[in-house]
């Protein structure tokens, strides 16, 4: 009976007239799954080189059937027991059994023998599978030995022979069976239940020489690791718009941007929506330097963390600059949760492959940061660790050859452009384009910005939430309706910003500065002047090296290579001329090109220009400066003159666009050494008074303009005298500020400003605030001015302290008769002014009449010869005093200037 109680049963039973057969199941036996697989029974010995688990089951018994594990000859290796798991087949009326054994190694050098044991089996003999673990460190490949029991060919033989006996037998052991199969069901529930009132679980059936404690259910375990993430991620979801600042919640600013899908304009809400996440299960988000990558991956964390237990997909952020492809993925995760938690790596593997996980991998470009570009494509053979093919790591992401233990694992990768043929992201995957903000989306991120700023500040000094130079719990006395108008009024009427306005990081970063300067108008942003040029390119690239430096996370002499490399950036500009300049491996070390374009300084193109053979290893045609204005900006901090007066001679005479000019100003923003020199060359140098107007207004420090201003006091008498300044470009705010900051420096010098010529309409609402220095003449040249506006100009230059000694407008349209309501303007402002108001009509050449306007009468009259004489030699486009006519250069953008001879 023992015999046949071993061997299939065939089963007849007769029912109500009819005949139903049934096959009972195997006899229970274990099945291991290790680094080698043994089927039942047998055993096998393996050596492993780190963590692991070993997976016992038992598929078809009846009834069910539980697993016990009995561990001998233990040395260095610790054991952690997990709950076992039950499926009842309704087809067969079958269990199947899975246990799960967890394993640490605790030394260089240890093994053990581990039996896995079929805790119950309805009186049949029991039977298991035993497995070797062995291992050591020295060794560098698994070996696998499966040693198969003696006698298994004997017992198949057996099986085959008893089969046909009872086949033979199966009419006359009918009754018998059904008997039997009645005691044994009976016989194995009762043991079954004596079994789990004592125990719990029946392990106590067999002796175990050691018995590992069991841990929490693999449930709980997911629900603590994912409470655990939840809290580190609390404390991530945040943004240092300005570097030097506090982190900001990404919750109270993240915008929605607009974004290409493949080539399908979208925004980047569609991303976040249900049926984009399950339709697309690699995706790789592309878009250049600070163009909200990471921002956008901070709020998918954001929203995972604040839905909670709503879902059981596990969400995992990972920055690429602190790993590396052989990075596990369990490990990554453990070092974020706090010290002491009862997870360990081996769990956290496991919870990964019974439950669906996205991964975020924030920043492709800088997988390390310390590497070269040259090198991040790699086969898989590098990419993957050998010995550890059987856990999940960073290179198996990139790749997607993600082990089949894994239930579901859905990457998305962040970078900046790549080249698809050559990236260490694999095919296949959607690509994603972010484009930056549209103006509806500016508007509302300006809201959001300012909806923060304008929040009543908590008391607690130093607290994230408090603006820069604020404390206190108190309103700001900023309505966010008032606050977001000024910021884009700023944006709008600011030259200098709208350079930067395509780029969302300097965008984004200025729109912060300009709020805090007007909420807070004493604290640190007070010293900024937005419309100087050389003041935001400095804050600019000092934003972007602070961000390098935050990223990169290390001390040391990180600044002094940073000042080194813009060094060697200024000097190589200089020496291109300002050109379009592509950077290869001949102009600097990789190394350096590597830093340039994480900080931001440089940027990989795909334009193609000129000879591309000495290029930086690359898949793009170029590399070139991240923006013209850094290239002008180092070029002039860096740059010197061997022979200075034919160096600088040589750039101003060359100045037929604006990128010259902008070099000048930046060198006199930089307070450059040899700035005297640059000065003097403007003053001396047809069309250039403008320019030299802007570059006193780029010196930052006030006291070193009056200085600069007092060393050439005569040199700008006789420039005026001799070239009769025209005072241009009003239509830009930027030279607007640089003409009132000059005439403002005039006036508290003391320096004498013998003529000032306007030419454009715009001088008339300039006058207003204009702080005038002492003026002999003060003349408007070729203006349609109406009644308005003359009335405007006398009005407003009769209430200034210096008052001009003659008003004249030359070859303008001006009012022969006032309107009662104008003389009456007049005569308010000028009861105690004695101003002389003339004007000439010339055809350029010659004076065809000369009238002046007497306040008194409000008529215009003629002028004696001897004036008009004087009047003419005065007039900008007539001919020089040795006779000959003045010569003109035009330069771009700017018209030109009455010339001086």
């Amino acid at each position: 009976m023992a015999l046949l109680a071993e061997l299939t049963l065939l089963l007849i039973v007769i029912s109500a007239g009819r005949l139903d057969a049934s096959v009972a199941p195997d006899p229970p036996c274990p099945t291991l799954k290790t680094l080698c697989q043994t089927t039942c029974p047998s055993s096998c010995s393996a050596e492993v080189y780190g963590d692991g688990e070993i997976i016992c089951s038992i598929d078809g018994s009846r009834p069910k059937t539980d697993i016990g594990w009995n561990i001998t000859d233990k040395s260095g290796i610790s054991f952690t027991v997990n709950e076992a798991e039950f499926s009842y087949n309704a087809d067969s009326d079958t269990w199947d059994t899975t246990l799960e054994l967890d394993y640490t190694l605790d030394a260089s050098a240890g093994g053990a023998t581990i039996q896995c044991l079929a805790l119950e089996s309805v009186n049949w003999d029991t039977t298991g599978t035993t497995v070797g673990l062995h291992y050591d460190i020295g060794l560098d490949e698994p070996t696998v030995s499966p040693t198969p029991k003696e006698g298994d060919g004997g017992f198949t033989v057996i099986i085959i022979i008893v089969i046909l006996i009872v086949v033979t037998a199966a009419v006359i052991c009918v009754l018998f069976c059904v008997v039997c199969r009645r005691q044994l069901n009976s016989s194995g529930e009762q043991e079954k239940t004596i079994g789990d009132e004592e125990t719990g679980t029946g392990e106590e059936r067999v002796p175990l020489t050691e018995q590992p404690q069991r841990s929490q259910s693999t449930e709980d375990q997911r629900r603590l690791l994912m409470s655990l993430l939840r809290e580190f991620y609390r404390k991530e979801c945040s943004i240092k718009p300005l570097p030097w600042d506090e982190p900001l919640p990404v919750s109270s600013f993240y915008t929605p941007c607009d974004c290409k899908i493949g080539q399908r304009q979208a925004t980047t809400n569609e991303l976040l929506s249900p049926t984009f996440q399950i339709d697309h299960d690699r995706v790789l988000i592309i878009a250049d330097l600070g163009y909200g990558k990471t921002t956008f991956t901070k709020h998918v964390v954001d929203r995972w963390r604040a839905e909670g237990d709503e879902h059981n997909t596990i969400l995992i952020n990972v920055l690429l600059k602190n790993v590396d492809e052989h990075t596990r993925l369990s490990e990554y995760v453990l070092n974020m949760l706090p010290p002491g938690t009862a997870l360990t790596s081996g769990v956290i593997e496991k919870i990964f492959k019974r439950n669906v996980c996205n991964v975020l991998l924030d920043g492709l470009d800088e997988l390390s940061i310390s590497r070269s570009l040259s090198d991040v494509a790699k086969s898989d053979d590098t990419i993957e660790c050998k010995t550890d093919k059987f856990k999940l790591t960073v290179g198996h992401l990139l790749t997607g050859n993600v082990p089949h233990s894994y239930e579901e694992v859905n990457v998305w990768v962040t970078s900046r452009e790549v080249d698809d043929t050559n990236s260490s992201f694999h095919f296949p995957y959607v690509k994603i384009t972010l484009s930056g903000f549209s103006n509806t989306q500016l508007n509302e991120y300006i809201t959001n910005v300012c909806d923060h700023y304008t929040e009543p500040r908590q008391s607690k000094a130093g607290d994230p939430a408090v603006v820069d130079g604020m404390e206190g719990d108190e309103d700001t006395g900023v309505k966010a309706e008032e606050l977001a108008e000024r910021v884009k009024e700023t944006l709008e009427y600011n030259d200098i910003l709208e350079e930067f306005a395509g780029t969302p990081l300097l965008l984004i970063m200025i729109i912060h500065i300009i709020a805090c300067k007007i909420v807070d108008p004493k604290g640190r942003m007070k010293i900024l002047e937005l419309n100087k040029l050389t003041t935001m390119v400095q804050m600019v690239i000092t934003c972007l090296e602070s961000h390098y430096k935050q990223k990169i996370n290390v001390r040391g002499n990180v600044s002094e290579q940073l000042k080194s490399l813009e060094e060697k950036l200024g000097r190589l500009a200089m020496r291109r001329q300002l050109k379009d300049v592509f950077i290869g491996t001949g102009d600097l070390s990789e190394g350096d090109i590597d830093m340039a374009l994480s900080v931001g300084l440089l940027r990989l193109t795909k334009e193609v220009t000129g000879d591309s053979s000495n290029l930086a290893a690359s898949s793009f045609s170029g590399i070139r400066f991240y923006h013209q204005y850094f290239q002008e900006y180092l070029a002039a901090k860096y740059a010197r003159f061997n022979d200075e007066e034919l160096a600088l001679r040589k750039i101003v005479k060359s100045s037929d666009d604006d990128q010259t000019i902008r070099l000048l100003q930046f060198m006199a923003g930089t307070y450059h050494p040899q700035l005297r020199g640059v000065l003097q060359i403007l003053l001396t140098t047809h069309n250039m008074f403008n320019s030299f107007i802007d570059c006193i207004f780029e010196i930052e420090v006030v006291a070193k303009q009056e200085e600069t201003i007092k060393y050439f006091k005569k040199v700008i008498d006789r420039t005026i005298l001799l070239g009769f300044p025209n005072v241009r470009f009003l239509d830009k705010k930027y030279h607007r500020d640089a003409v009132s900051t000059y005439f403002a420096l005039c006036k508290q010098t003391d320096i004498k400003t013998p003529i000032v010529i306007f030419s454009e309409e715009a001088a008339i609402d300039l006058l207003e605030h204009l702080a005038l220095p002492i003026i002999d003449d003060l003349r408007f040249y070729k203006l349609d001015i109406g009644e308005g506006n003359f009335v405007k100009i006398i009005e407003y230059i009769s209430r200034k302290d210096n008052i001009p000694t003659n008003i004249e407008f030359i070859s303008c349209l001006v009012p022969e008769k006032l309107s009662d309501g104008a003389k009456k303007r007049i005569q308010s402002d000028c009861k105690q002014t004695k101003l002389r108001i003339t004007k000439e009509n010339s055809d350029g050449t010659l004076v065809a009449a000369a009238e002046t306007f007497n306040l008194k009468t409000f008529k215009w009259r003629g002028m004696t010869g001897q004036a008009v004489d004087g009047v003419r030699q005065l007039l900008p486009g007539n001919s020089n005093k040795d006779g000959s006519s003045p010569t003109t250069q035009t330069t771009k953008g700017r018209s030109p200037e009455v010339q001086p001879t």
